[in-house]
């Protein structure tokens, strides 16, 4: 069984206008497009569609009985897109939002998110930063943003960036206590760890050495419960941090952090969008979803 040839919309607009002139002002192509793609209709169907003179352009009786046949299908299409198209315009509604309290969520994440609601005036986004890692369905959100893979069968994970976790010192503490060449020597330096607000537990590092991954347990006198103090404190020179690349994008640009040990630095992570797995996904969820999809990696 042969597909629906791609021409269709084309000998329908041509049969409407009356020349193939307007029909591709209409369609937004050149006139010789438009010929092209009739002529190939013709030759692929063997059959005539159109009387040609230098004047004028008429259906053949075959391209009228085309055009009969065609025209309430072509009509019903079009009136489902004109539909499709006035729901998403008029989508509103409330998105309740999980994100992290670090700078993916505040720096990357909400801008996009401000960007959206300016398209869709409609929609309201209620969002809630939280490092923890939150039970989304108990609790009522329609997406949430994190780094962790959410093993519930009742969400969705789709990857949204990838991006490193280094490690990372300013330039005054490396002036000061100098700067590690192995991970060993950090033994020596004032790491700063985070501990999770889920678990009590610190936050490993992941690393590689020898091409082998493993985890370090960082140890330190300065001990914080969100990466957003620990990127602050590294700033400040209060010690060195494992933290993701993101979060020090614009003080890398400035010289303000450096990264350090970069052979070592563990392989890089992704951060997820979790939703609902049911089956009907409200069109303001799915609308934004795919807006941070299309859109974050120049947030990168």
């Amino acid at each position: 069984m042969k597909s629906l040839p791609s021409q269709l919309p084309i000998f329908i607009q041509v049969a409407k206008s009356g020349s193939f002139a307007s029909a591709a002002r209409a369609l937004g192509i050149s006139a010789p497009a438009v010929s092209k793609a009739i002529t190939k209709l013709e030759d692929d169907w063997q059959v005539k569609l159109f009387f040609r003179s230098s004047h004028s352009l008429s259906l053949t009786q075959t391209g009228q009985q085309l055009v009969d046949s065609l025209s309430p299908s072509m009509a019903l299409i079009q009136n489902t897109i004109e539909q499709i198209s006035d729901a998403t315009q008029s989508a509103g509604g409330t998105i309740k939002i999980n994100l992290p309290a670090s700078s993916i969520g505040q720096e990357h994440i909400l801008p996009l998110i401000l960007e959206f609601m300016a398209l869709y005036p409609k929609i309201t986004c209620d969002l809630h930063f939280d490092d923890r890692n939150v039970d989304l369905v108990e609790h009522g959100f329609d997406l949430g943003i994190g780094v962790a893979i959410n093993q519930d069968s009742r969400l969705v994970a789709r990857p949204l960036l990838v991006q490193d976790i280094g490690i990372y010192a300013s330039p005054a503490y490396l002036d000061q206590f100098g700067e590690p060449s192995s991970i060993a020597e950090l033994a020596n330096h004032r790491c700063i760890p985070v501990r999770s607000l889920t678990t009590g537990r610190f936050h490993n590092w992941r690393i590689k050495e020898n091409d082998h991954a493993k985890l370090l347990t960082p140890s330190g006198n300065l001990i914080v419960n969100n990466f957003a103090a620990a990127k602050n404190a590294t700033l400040a020179g209060a010690g060195i941090s494992m933290l993701g690349s993101w979060m020090f994008r614009d003080e890398i640009a400035s010289g303000a952090i450096r990264p350090i040990l970069q052979p070592f630095w563990g392989e890089p992570t992704t951060i997820w969008g979790y939703y609902s797995s049911r089956e009907y996904l409200p069109m303001r969820v799915r609308l934004l979803i795919d807006y941070l999809v299309e859109n974050i990696e120049r947030m990168a």
